[in-house]
Protein backbone atom coordinates (compact mmCIF):
# COMPACT_ATOMS: atom_id res chain seq x y z
CA UNK A 1 0.00 0.00 0.00
CA UNK A 2 2.92 2.37 0.70
CA UNK A 3 4.22 1.71 -2.80
CA UNK A 4 0.75 2.40 -4.18
CA UNK A 5 0.60 5.76 -2.40
CA UNK A 6 4.10 6.64 -3.62
CA UNK A 7 3.18 5.88 -7.23
CA UNK A 8 -0.03 7.91 -7.06
CA UNK A 9 1.63 10.87 -5.34
CA UNK A 10 4.42 10.86 -7.92
CA UNK A 11 1.95 10.97 -10.80
CA UNK A 12 -0.26 13.59 -9.16
CA UNK A 13 2.68 15.78 -8.19
CA UNK A 14 3.88 15.46 -11.77
CA UNK A 15 0.55 16.89 -12.89
CA UNK A 16 0.80 19.72 -10.37
CA UNK A 17 4.33 20.44 -11.52
CA UNK A 18 3.02 20.63 -15.06
CA UNK A 19 0.46 23.20 -13.94
CA UNK A 20 3.10 25.04 -11.96
CA UNK A 21 5.11 25.41 -15.15
CA UNK A 22 2.65 28.13 -16.10
CA UNK A 23 2.80 29.75 -12.69
CA UNK A 24 6.48 30.64 -12.61
CA UNK A 25 7.51 34.26 -12.92
CA UNK A 26 8.73 35.29 -16.32
CA UNK A 27 6.53 32.91 -18.30
CA UNK A 28 5.33 34.36 -21.60
CA UNK A 29 1.75 35.29 -22.31
CA UNK A 30 -0.29 32.51 -23.89
CA UNK A 31 -0.74 33.16 -27.61
CA UNK A 32 -3.72 31.89 -29.63
CA UNK A 33 -1.98 30.52 -32.70
CA UNK A 34 0.05 27.52 -33.80
CA UNK A 35 3.77 27.80 -33.13
CA UNK A 36 6.19 26.38 -35.69
CA UNK A 37 9.99 26.43 -35.50
CA UNK A 38 11.30 25.50 -38.94
CA UNK A 39 14.29 23.27 -39.58
CA UNK A 40 17.51 25.26 -39.37
CA UNK A 41 15.76 28.02 -37.38
CA UNK A 42 16.67 28.92 -33.79
CA UNK A 43 14.07 30.45 -31.47
CA UNK A 44 15.30 31.84 -28.15
CA UNK A 45 12.92 32.20 -25.22
CA UNK A 46 9.97 30.35 -23.71
CA UNK A 47 6.78 29.81 -25.72
CA UNK A 48 3.21 29.18 -24.55
CA UNK A 49 0.10 28.66 -26.68
CA UNK A 50 -3.35 27.13 -26.64
CA UNK A 51 -2.74 25.71 -30.13
CA UNK A 52 -0.26 23.19 -31.51
CA UNK A 53 3.54 23.32 -31.22
CA UNK A 54 5.90 21.90 -33.85
CA UNK A 55 9.67 22.21 -33.38
CA UNK A 56 11.71 21.07 -36.37
CA UNK A 57 14.61 23.39 -35.53
CA UNK A 58 16.05 24.53 -32.18
CA UNK A 59 14.05 26.07 -29.31
CA UNK A 60 16.25 27.50 -26.57
CA UNK A 61 13.66 27.64 -23.80
CA UNK A 62 10.54 25.92 -22.51
CA UNK A 63 7.46 24.94 -24.53
CA UNK A 64 3.94 24.99 -23.04
CA UNK A 65 0.72 23.93 -24.79
CA UNK A 66 -2.58 24.19 -22.88
CA UNK A 67 -5.23 23.95 -25.58
CA UNK A 68 -5.38 20.22 -26.17
CA UNK A 69 -3.55 20.40 -29.50
CA UNK A 70 -0.63 18.20 -30.50
CA UNK A 71 3.02 18.83 -29.65
CA UNK A 72 5.74 17.47 -31.95
CA UNK A 73 9.49 17.82 -31.40
CA UNK A 74 11.48 16.72 -34.43
CA UNK A 75 14.36 19.03 -33.59
CA UNK A 76 15.53 20.06 -30.12
CA UNK A 77 14.05 21.80 -27.07
CA UNK A 78 16.64 22.80 -24.49
CA UNK A 79 14.14 23.43 -21.66
CA UNK A 80 11.04 21.69 -20.33
CA UNK A 81 7.97 20.61 -22.28
CA UNK A 82 4.44 20.85 -20.82
CA UNK A 83 1.30 19.68 -22.63
CA UNK A 84 -2.29 19.67 -21.38
CA UNK A 85 -4.83 17.57 -23.28
CA UNK A 86 -2.93 16.89 -26.50
CA UNK A 87 -0.76 14.13 -27.90
CA UNK A 88 3.01 14.52 -27.53
CA UNK A 89 5.45 13.04 -30.06
CA UNK A 90 9.22 13.37 -29.53
CA UNK A 91 11.25 11.98 -32.43
CA UNK A 92 13.86 14.63 -31.60
CA UNK A 93 15.34 15.76 -28.27
CA UNK A 94 13.96 17.43 -25.15
CA UNK A 95 16.78 18.14 -22.73
CA UNK A 96 14.55 19.05 -19.78
CA UNK A 97 11.49 17.40 -18.22
CA UNK A 98 8.33 16.40 -20.09
CA UNK A 99 4.93 16.69 -18.39
CA UNK A 100 1.67 15.67 -20.08
CA UNK A 101 -1.90 15.70 -18.77
CA UNK A 102 -4.68 13.93 -20.65
CA UNK A 103 -2.77 12.90 -23.76
CA UNK A 104 -0.47 10.08 -24.92
CA UNK A 105 3.30 10.52 -25.09
CA UNK A 106 5.44 8.78 -27.72
CA UNK A 107 9.22 9.05 -27.39
CA UNK A 108 11.25 7.76 -30.31
CA UNK A 109 14.00 10.32 -29.70
CA UNK A 110 15.45 11.37 -26.34
CA UNK A 111 14.21 13.01 -23.13
CA UNK A 112 17.05 14.18 -20.92
CA UNK A 113 14.98 14.71 -17.74
CA UNK A 114 11.97 13.09 -16.11
CA UNK A 115 8.75 12.18 -17.92
CA UNK A 116 5.39 12.52 -16.13
CA UNK A 117 2.04 11.60 -17.72
CA UNK A 118 -1.43 11.68 -16.17
CA UNK A 119 -4.33 10.10 -18.05
CA UNK A 120 -2.27 9.13 -21.11
CA UNK A 121 -0.15 6.20 -22.22
CA UNK A 122 3.64 6.52 -22.40
CA UNK A 123 5.34 4.70 -25.27
CA UNK A 124 9.09 4.35 -25.83
CA UNK A 125 9.25 3.29 -29.47
CA UNK A 126 12.17 2.60 -31.80
CA UNK A 127 15.41 3.73 -30.17
CA UNK A 128 13.66 6.14 -27.82
CA UNK A 129 15.51 7.07 -24.64
CA UNK A 130 14.50 8.65 -21.32
CA UNK A 131 17.34 9.50 -18.95
CA UNK A 132 15.21 10.30 -15.88
CA UNK A 133 12.26 8.69 -14.15
CA UNK A 134 8.96 7.85 -15.86
CA UNK A 135 5.75 8.38 -13.87
CA UNK A 136 2.45 7.40 -15.53
CA UNK A 137 -0.96 7.55 -13.86
CA UNK A 138 -3.94 6.07 -15.68
CA UNK A 139 -2.25 5.12 -18.93
CA UNK A 140 0.61 2.73 -18.34
CA UNK A 141 4.08 2.53 -19.90
CA UNK A 142 5.08 0.52 -22.98
CA UNK A 143 8.75 0.07 -23.85
CA UNK A 144 10.02 -1.24 -27.16
CA UNK A 145 12.84 -3.80 -27.41
CA UNK A 146 15.38 -1.21 -28.61
CA UNK A 147 14.31 1.61 -26.29
CA UNK A 148 16.56 2.76 -23.45
CA UNK A 149 15.46 3.92 -20.03
CA UNK A 150 18.03 4.72 -17.32
CA UNK A 151 15.69 5.64 -14.45
CA UNK A 152 12.85 3.92 -12.63
CA UNK A 153 9.26 3.45 -13.85
CA UNK A 154 6.21 4.24 -11.72
CA UNK A 155 3.18 3.03 -13.63
CA UNK A 156 -0.37 2.83 -12.27
CA UNK A 157 -3.05 2.07 -14.85
CA UNK A 158 -6.77 2.78 -14.72
CA UNK A 159 -7.44 -0.98 -14.60
CA UNK A 160 -5.24 -1.20 -11.52
CA UNK A 161 -7.22 1.64 -9.93
CA UNK A 162 -10.51 -0.16 -10.55
CA UNK A 163 -9.04 -3.41 -9.24
CA UNK A 164 -7.74 -1.71 -6.11
CA UNK A 165 -11.13 -0.16 -5.40
CA UNK A 166 -12.84 -3.53 -5.90
CA UNK A 167 -10.39 -5.23 -3.54
CA UNK A 168 -10.80 -2.50 -0.95
CA UNK A 169 -14.58 -2.85 -1.02
CA UNK A 170 -14.15 -6.60 -0.63
CA UNK A 171 -11.90 -6.05 2.38
CA UNK A 172 -14.49 -3.72 3.90
CA UNK A 173 -17.26 -6.29 3.45
CA UNK A 174 -15.03 -9.04 4.91
CA UNK A 175 -14.15 -6.87 7.89
CA UNK A 176 -17.82 -6.24 8.59
CA UNK A 177 -18.67 -9.94 8.32
CA UNK A 178 -15.83 -10.93 10.65
CA UNK A 179 -16.85 -8.34 13.20
CA UNK A 180 -20.47 -9.56 13.12
CA UNK A 181 -19.38 -13.20 13.43
CA UNK A 182 -17.08 -12.46 16.35
CA UNK A 183 -19.83 -10.65 18.24
CA UNK A 184 -22.36 -13.53 17.99
CA UNK A 185 -20.37 -16.72 17.56
CA UNK A 186 -19.05 -19.04 20.23
CA UNK A 187 -15.55 -20.39 20.77
CA UNK A 188 -15.62 -22.42 17.53
CA UNK A 189 -15.54 -19.15 15.57
CA UNK A 190 -12.70 -17.66 17.57
CA UNK A 191 -10.43 -17.80 14.51
CA UNK A 192 -12.53 -14.95 13.04
CA UNK A 193 -12.24 -12.82 16.13
CA UNK A 194 -10.47 -10.00 14.36
CA UNK A 195 -10.75 -6.47 15.72
CA UNK A 196 -10.62 -4.03 12.83
CA UNK A 197 -10.87 -0.53 14.27
CA UNK A 198 -9.37 2.78 13.26
CA UNK A 199 -6.87 2.77 16.13
CA UNK A 200 -5.92 -0.92 16.15
CA UNK A 201 -2.89 -2.54 14.60
CA UNK A 202 -4.79 -5.02 12.40
CA UNK A 203 -6.32 -2.40 10.13
CA UNK A 204 -3.12 -0.95 8.69
CA UNK A 205 -3.96 -1.71 5.06
CA UNK A 206 -7.51 -0.39 5.23
CA UNK A 207 -6.46 2.78 7.06
CA UNK A 208 -3.66 3.34 4.55
CA UNK A 209 -6.16 3.04 1.70
CA UNK A 210 -8.49 5.49 3.44
CA UNK A 211 -5.66 8.01 3.86
CA UNK A 212 -4.64 7.43 0.26
CA UNK A 213 -8.20 8.20 -0.91
CA UNK A 214 -8.32 11.34 1.24
CA UNK A 215 -4.96 12.53 -0.08
CA UNK A 216 -6.02 11.94 -3.68
CA UNK A 217 -9.20 13.97 -3.19
CA UNK A 218 -7.32 16.84 -1.54
CA UNK A 219 -4.66 16.95 -4.25
CA UNK A 220 -7.36 16.92 -6.92
CA UNK A 221 -9.08 19.81 -5.13
CA UNK A 222 -5.84 21.81 -5.08
CA UNK A 223 -5.43 21.26 -8.83
CA UNK A 224 -9.04 22.31 -9.53
CA UNK A 225 -8.67 25.51 -7.47
CA UNK A 226 -5.41 26.32 -9.27
CA UNK A 227 -6.84 26.01 -12.80
CA UNK A 228 -8.85 29.30 -12.79
CA UNK A 229 -5.70 31.22 -11.88
CA UNK A 230 -4.02 29.74 -14.97
CA UNK A 231 -6.77 30.17 -17.54
CA UNK A 232 -8.71 33.17 -16.11
CA UNK A 233 -6.13 35.27 -14.25
CA UNK A 234 -7.95 38.60 -14.83
CA UNK A 235 -11.21 37.19 -13.41
CA UNK A 236 -9.44 35.79 -10.36
CA UNK A 237 -7.67 39.11 -9.77
CA UNK A 238 -10.94 41.07 -9.94
CA UNK A 239 -12.56 38.70 -7.46
CA UNK A 240 -9.50 38.80 -5.23
CA UNK A 241 -9.72 42.61 -5.17
CA UNK A 242 -13.42 42.41 -4.28
CA UNK A 243 -12.74 40.10 -1.32
CA UNK A 244 -9.80 42.23 -0.22
CA UNK A 245 -11.95 45.35 -0.41
CA UNK A 246 -14.66 44.09 1.98
CA UNK A 247 -14.35 40.44 2.97
CA UNK A 248 -17.38 40.53 5.28
CA UNK A 249 -19.60 42.03 2.60
CA UNK A 250 -18.62 39.38 0.07
CA UNK A 251 -19.14 36.69 2.71
CA UNK A 252 -22.63 38.00 3.53
CA UNK A 253 -23.62 38.16 -0.15
CA UNK A 254 -22.31 34.64 -0.65
CA UNK A 255 -24.30 33.38 2.33
CA UNK A 256 -27.46 34.93 0.89
CA UNK A 257 -26.69 33.31 -2.46
CA UNK A 258 -26.43 29.91 -0.78
CA UNK A 259 -29.69 30.46 1.11
CA UNK A 260 -31.42 31.41 -2.17
CA UNK A 261 -30.05 28.38 -4.06
CA UNK A 262 -32.57 25.75 -3.00
CA UNK A 263 -35.69 27.96 -3.25
CA UNK A 264 -34.51 29.06 -6.68
CA UNK A 265 -34.02 25.48 -7.84
CA UNK A 266 -37.45 24.59 -6.46
CA UNK A 267 -39.04 27.41 -8.45
CA UNK A 268 -37.33 26.16 -11.60
CA UNK A 269 -38.54 22.60 -11.11
CA UNK A 270 -42.21 23.62 -10.94
CA UNK A 271 -42.02 24.94 -14.49
CA UNK A 272 -41.54 22.78 -17.56
CA UNK A 273 -39.40 25.49 -19.13
CA UNK A 274 -37.35 25.86 -15.98
CA UNK A 275 -36.41 22.20 -15.48
CA UNK A 276 -33.70 22.20 -18.23
CA UNK A 277 -32.12 25.24 -16.54
CA UNK A 278 -31.47 23.41 -13.24
CA UNK A 279 -28.16 21.79 -14.36
CA UNK A 280 -26.94 25.12 -15.73
CA UNK A 281 -27.77 26.84 -12.45
CA UNK A 282 -25.84 24.21 -10.52
CA UNK A 283 -22.88 24.51 -12.88
CA UNK A 284 -22.98 28.29 -12.49
CA UNK A 285 -22.84 28.02 -8.71
CA UNK A 286 -20.02 25.48 -8.92
CA UNK A 287 -17.99 27.65 -11.33
CA UNK A 288 -18.50 30.71 -9.12
CA UNK A 289 -17.40 28.76 -6.04
CA UNK A 290 -14.24 27.44 -7.74
CA UNK A 291 -13.31 30.90 -9.06
CA UNK A 292 -13.99 32.39 -5.63
CA UNK A 293 -11.94 29.74 -3.83
CA UNK A 294 -9.06 30.45 -6.19
CA UNK A 295 -9.24 34.16 -5.33
CA UNK A 296 -9.61 33.43 -1.61
CA UNK A 297 -6.61 31.08 -1.73
CA UNK A 298 -4.47 33.89 -3.13
CA UNK A 299 -5.40 36.06 -0.13
CA UNK A 300 -4.90 33.20 2.34
CA UNK A 301 -1.38 32.41 1.16
CA UNK A 302 -0.46 36.12 1.28
CA UNK A 303 -1.60 36.37 4.90
CA UNK A 304 0.27 33.18 5.75
CA UNK A 305 3.60 34.22 4.25
CA UNK A 306 3.26 37.69 5.75
CA UNK A 307 2.77 36.03 9.12
CA UNK A 308 5.91 33.92 8.85
CA UNK A 309 7.78 36.80 7.18
CA UNK A 310 8.80 34.78 4.15
CA UNK A 311 8.31 35.51 0.44
CA UNK A 312 5.53 33.54 -1.22
CA UNK A 313 5.20 32.26 -4.80
CA UNK A 314 5.64 34.81 -7.56
CA UNK A 315 2.94 33.81 -10.05
CA UNK A 316 -0.82 34.04 -9.55
CA UNK A 317 -1.32 30.29 -10.13
CA UNK A 318 1.45 29.51 -7.68
CA UNK A 319 -0.19 31.71 -5.04
CA UNK A 320 -3.57 30.06 -5.59
CA UNK A 321 -2.01 26.60 -5.35
CA UNK A 322 -0.16 27.54 -2.15
CA UNK A 323 -3.34 28.85 -0.49
CA UNK A 324 -5.38 25.80 -1.49
CA UNK A 325 -2.51 23.59 -0.36
CA UNK A 326 -2.60 25.19 3.10
CA UNK A 327 -6.28 24.25 3.51
CA UNK A 328 -5.64 20.74 2.16
CA UNK A 329 -2.71 20.29 4.55
CA UNK A 330 -4.89 21.27 7.51
CA UNK A 331 -7.54 18.74 6.54
CA UNK A 332 -5.04 15.94 5.92
CA UNK A 333 -2.83 16.49 8.96
CA UNK A 334 -5.96 16.88 11.07
CA UNK A 335 -6.74 13.21 10.37
CA UNK A 336 -3.28 12.07 11.44
CA UNK A 337 -2.60 13.98 14.65
CA UNK A 338 -4.83 13.24 17.68
CA UNK A 339 -6.41 16.03 19.77
CA UNK A 340 -4.73 19.02 18.08
CA UNK A 341 -5.44 17.54 14.65
CA UNK A 342 -9.19 17.79 15.21
CA UNK A 343 -8.90 21.52 15.85
CA UNK A 344 -6.67 21.94 12.82
CA UNK A 345 -9.15 20.10 10.60
CA UNK A 346 -11.99 22.26 11.97
CA UNK A 347 -10.07 25.42 11.09
CA UNK A 348 -9.47 24.04 7.61
CA UNK A 349 -13.17 23.30 7.13
CA UNK A 350 -14.12 26.79 8.37
CA UNK A 351 -11.65 28.40 5.95
CA UNK A 352 -12.98 26.26 3.10
CA UNK A 353 -16.60 27.15 3.87
CA UNK A 354 -15.96 30.86 4.34
CA UNK A 355 -13.75 30.98 1.26
CA UNK A 356 -16.54 29.46 -0.82
CA UNK A 357 -19.10 31.95 0.55
CA UNK A 358 -16.82 34.94 0.06
CA UNK A 359 -16.05 33.68 -3.44
CA UNK A 360 -19.75 33.47 -4.31
CA UNK A 361 -20.21 37.02 -3.06
CA UNK A 362 -17.24 38.24 -5.09
CA UNK A 363 -18.60 36.44 -8.16
CA UNK A 364 -21.89 38.32 -7.76
CA UNK A 365 -20.19 41.69 -7.23
CA UNK A 366 -17.81 41.30 -10.19
CA UNK A 367 -20.08 39.32 -12.54
CA UNK A 368 -17.83 36.25 -12.31
CA UNK A 369 -14.75 38.43 -12.35
CA UNK A 370 -15.61 40.04 -15.68
CA UNK A 371 -15.35 43.54 -14.21
CA UNK A 372 -13.86 45.15 -11.12
CA UNK A 373 -16.06 45.48 -8.06
CA UNK A 374 -17.87 48.80 -7.85
CA UNK A 375 -16.09 51.09 -5.41
CA UNK A 376 -17.37 54.15 -3.59
CA UNK A 377 -18.82 56.84 -5.78
CA UNK A 378 -16.22 59.45 -6.72
CA UNK A 379 -16.52 62.82 -5.05
CA UNK A 380 -18.14 65.57 -7.09
CA UNK A 381 -15.63 68.06 -8.46
CA UNK A 382 -15.44 71.32 -6.57
CA UNK A 383 -17.23 74.22 -8.21
CA UNK A 384 -14.92 77.12 -9.07
CA UNK A 385 -15.41 80.15 -6.87
CA UNK A 386 -16.12 83.30 -8.87
CA UNK A 387 -14.78 86.58 -7.54
CA UNK A 388 -17.40 88.85 -6.01
CA UNK A 389 -18.86 91.48 -8.29
CA UNK A 390 -17.63 94.97 -7.37
CA UNK A 391 -20.33 97.65 -7.27
CA UNK A 392 -20.02 100.29 -9.99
Amino acid sequence: MKKLMTIYMTGTLGALLALAGLAQAGRPEIVHEDIFVAKGETLRGDIATDKSITVDGLLKGDAVSVGGASVTVNGEVTGDLVSMGGAVAIPGTVRGDVSSIGGPVDVSGRVGGNLSAVGGKVTLSGTGQVDGEISALGGGVEKGPNAVHKGSVNSFSADAIRGTLTNALGVARTVGRYNRDSSTAGPRHSRYNINYNWRGEDNGGFRAFWLFALLSMLLTGVAVVTLPAIFFPANVENMRAAIDGDIWKTGAIGALALVALFPGLLMLTVSILGIPLVPFAMLGYAAAAVLGLSAFSVILQRKFFEGIKRPGPAGLAGRAAAGAGLIAAMLFVGKLVPFVGGLLALIGLMLLAFGAMAGLGAAWMTRMGARPAAGPAPAAPAQPQLPPVQPQ
